[in-house]
């Protein structure tokens, strides 16, 4: 059995003939693969277990449950990793093999181009393991852009059985000789409950406003807080969602009384990642909010931060009084990208693919909201 410091519970058992772990190493992984564990409960023909691991495990457990999917397995480490990659990689490969020995799933489900995908895919085709991965369209033809990302998903692509993507990929994309089109199964997330926000997100998602989305918590962010108004004025398209600390603060005083404004003290998480996924661009002090951001499609400016740019880096690291001539530069080279509506379906999509590659169905492409159980 895998070792756990201290234990969260015992290794689940299989109830089904075929069962495939749903690996995630950040909060984006998520809120893509928490919709698909749904879709699998609702289908009733293959187990899914969702892994909480990566270099911060307890992140991604609580992410797990805010939107609602409580982990099934949380892989704690035994030791701070090493900020370097290697050693973080090191480290996760020895547990997520051991996991794959407990447990010899029928396959394994990564999402995009992160380290802990990438690690778990090598760690699966080692193990002759099949390998699921979502969202592997193809991204760029930079190999260092984003970076590590899209070599991370190039070598995933290498290893893999199944294709799951986003675009309009169809069988025998470059993407693998089993692409599916599935769409994007962050849409099919509980909508934030608070009805401002839920309604926000459904008017961005038709090509409404552009949203910028800012989290504050230093005294020391105060000065890009005073320059929202300025910001409103000048970009009548966009609506500014503030949170954090400074909320509270006098400076956000005049964004109460502002039609195109709304502060809040805080953000439940599930709330929050739905903000994210729909902002034009997010600017936070908070350097692992910013870290998740690109992982949800959205740009980001850390402010005053340590970040260290790397090649083809959507995230900019920017003193905090030229902070808002990066947000309208940013807003300027990312235009207006029309988003296709959504049906819902994303995830059952998912479902039906890995049945039809475990031979439960006839076809990889969902013609019913609701697969018959007996279908073969």
């Amino acid at each position: 059995m895998t070792e756990f410091e201290p234990p969260l519970g015992g290794l689940p058992v299989p109830e089904h003939d075929h069962d495939i772990l749903l690996i995630a190493g950040s909060r984006p992984e998520v809120a893509r693969l928490a919709p698909i564990a749904t879709a699998f409960n609702d289908a009733d023909r293959i187990q899914a277990l969702t892994v909480a691991t990566g270099p911060d495990p307890m992140t991604v457990h609580e992410a797990f449950e805010a939107l609602g999917v409580p982990a099934d397995v949380t892989q704690l480490l035994r030791e701070p990793p090493d900020p370097q990659p290697a050693a973080i990689a090191a480290l996760l490969m020895t547990r997520i093999d051991e996991l794959l020995v407990d447990l010899d799933p029928s396959a394994v489900m990564v999402y995009g181009g992160g380290m802990t995908p990438a690690v778990a895919a090598q760690v699966a085709f080692w193990r002759q393991i099949p390998v699921v991965h979502l969202q592997s369209g193809v991204a760029t033809d930079d190999l260092l852009c984003p970076f590590p990302q899209e070599a991370n998903r190039r070598i995933i692509g290498q290893l893999a059985s199944l294709f799951l993507t986003t675009g309009d990929s169809g069988l025998g994309s470059q993407a693998g000789p089993n692409a599916i089109t599935v769409g994007d199964t962050m849409t099919v997330n509980p909508q934030p409950a608070d009805l401002r926000f839920a309604r926000l997100v459904r008017r961005v998602r038709a090509n409404g406003p552009r949203l910028v989305l800012v989290g504050l918590d230093r005294p020391d962010s105060l000065g890009v807080l005073a320059g929202l108004p300025e910001l409103l004025d000048g970009e009548p398209e966009i609506e500014v969602v503030v949170f954090g600390e400074l909320a509270s603060h006098g400076a956000a005083y005049p964004l109460l009384h502002h039609d195109r404004a709304t502060v809040v003290r805080s953000l439940p998480l599930a709330e929050l990642v739905q903000l994210v996924a729909a902002s034009a661009v997010l600017v936070s002090d908070d350097p692992e909010l910013v870290a998740d951001a690109p992982g949800l499609g959205t740009p980001a400016v850390l402010v005053d931060g340590p970040h260290v740019p790397e090649p083809g880096d959507s995230i900019r690291s920017i003193l905090s009084p030229d902070v808002m001539t990066t947000v309208r530069q940013v807003l300027a080279a990312a235009g207006i990208t029309p988003t296709p509506p959504a049906d819902g379906l994303a995830a059952a999509r998912v479902e039906q693919a890995v049945a039809w590659m475990f031979g439960l169905c006839p076809s990889p492409l969902l013609t019913s909201p609701f697969p018959s159980n007996t279908e073969v």
